[in-house]
């Protein structure tokens, strides 16, 4: 960061102002090494009073999503973003 606060908003959405944002839905893997990162969020999410779901999925690494064409749970994870979507469109 080069001598910036790490605990600025820039550095980490962890630090920003949380109040207005549209629903949000968090996909991370049991695996990953941001799940509790991502959980952190969704508290902060759901304390600020956002719509906010958060699904922590097994034994999946960072972007599975992207191997949907190889996986299953890449297949269900786009159509859970589908589902999330239609719901709040």
């Amino acid at each position: 960061l080069a001598g910036a606060d790490p605990r600025h908003h820039y550095a980490s959405p962890l630090y920003g102002d949380a109040s207005g944002l549209p629903p949000i839905l968090i996909h991370v893997g049991s695996d990953e090494i941001l799940r509790d990162d991502s959980i952190r969020m969704a508290e902060k999410l759901k304390a600020a009073g956002c719509d906010v779901e958060i699904e922590v999925w097994p034994r999946m690494p960072h972007a599975w999503h992207l191997f949907a064409r190889i996986i299953p749970e890449g297949r269900h994870a786009l159509a859970r973003i589908g589902t999330f979507l239609q719901r709040r469109l």
